[in-house]
């Protein structure tokens, strides 16, 4: 199984509330719909947590295998509908994807709580050792993490994942001493971070 993560920030001049709602509403459905989709999950970032991270998609696909991705990017129902409804709320011309194969078993969804996404510049292969580390996360309620795949290149290297009953939980593990020995283990290893507080809207 293979995980896609799609980032890519709105048109200038629309507003968050307008984007996500535009995600939700309309573009989720259009996607949801493509051959090949195991899991589809939008991440709508809490714009008042933490800094802007350059993203405001943040989509999340489970597919089998690489030509999964490949067919269901290549049907005529994305090709027409799904890419004419994102130039109506996406910028295009910036953001990418990261193909990642996840570390660790799955997580379902936790109703009611938000994630934390972390996503991570450095060597894949060894940002996905470090992620493994049963002890990551300190009061998180459940963690996940993802490598990207070595030879498909992407915007970042790993993602990591950590569920909290609520923002203020979320906020609180960045400053304890928990968050700084995570911090700590992957110093030297990451060279690039970025971080999006969010509520997950599950499409399939």
């Amino acid at each position: 199984m293979i995980t896609r993560f799609g980032l890519a920030p709105r048109l200038p001049g629309l507003s968050i509330p307008a984007f996500q709602h535009h995600w939700r509403e309309i573009h989720g459905p259009i996607i949801g719909v493509l051959p090949g989709i195991r899991r589809y999950w939008q991440n709508h970032a809490i714009p008042e947590a933490l800094p802007w991270p350059g993203f405001d998609a943040c989509s999340e696909f489970d597919a089998e295998d690489m030509a999964a991705f490949d067919a269901m990017f290549s049907t005529e129902h994305y090709l027409t509908e799904g890419q004419a409804d994102e130039r109506r709320f996406v910028d295009r011309s910036r953001g990418g994807a990261v193909f990642a194969r996840r570390i660790g078993e799955t997580v379902p969804l936790l109703d009611g709580h938000v994630r934390m996404l972390s996503f991570l510049r450095g060597d894949p292969s060894v940002l996905a050792e470090a992620l493994a580390q049963p002890e990551r996360g300190g009061a998180a309620a459940a963690r996940e993490a993802f490598a990207r795949i070595p030879e498909v290149p992407g915007v970042f290297d790993a993602v990591e994942v950590l569920w909290f009953a609520d923002p203020a939980a979320a906020l609180a593990h960045l400053s304890s001493e928990a968050g700084e020995r995570d911090r700590r283990e992957l110093a030297g290893l990451v060279f690039g971070t970025e971080r999006v507080l969010a509520r997950v809207h599950v499409v399939v």
